[in-house]
């Protein structure tokens, strides 16, 4: 487990820095500033209060949901995240199920 670093002067300065150069997620501020995931996202949170940041974009994880925002220095309007429609919902459960059926039919065929 890697050292705890306390927030002082300088890591503001570092974190400003990053923020200025390109967009970054509280994730990459934990690699870079050695700070806990929670205080970075508690500090981000407040600098969007203040509209210091803003949210650029999403990290997608595995399953394709957004759930990392990524920041960017500067005011802006926070970007949404995405929201599946019912149509869209309704489309993946119909291919999941006829993949399912696909799958029975496959491996019932070598039984």
């Amino acid at each position: 487990m890697t050292e705890q670093r306390k927030l002082n002067q300088n890591m503001y300065a570092q974190i400003f820095v990053m923020l200025t150069r390109e967009p970054c997620t509280t994730h990459d501020l934990v690699e870079e500033t050695g700070i806990h995931l929670v205080t970075a996202q508690r500090l981000m949170r407040c600098f969007n209060r203040y509209k210091l940041v803003h949210v650029c974009g999403w990290e997608k994880d595995i399953k394709g949901r957004d759930c990392t925002q990524i920041y960017k220095f500067g005011k802006g309007k926070d970007k949404p995240r995405h929201r599946m429609t019912d149509a869209e919902r309704t489309e993946r459960y119909r291919n999941k199920k006829k993949m399912m059926a696909l799958t029975n039919v496959l491996h019932g065929a070598h039984a």
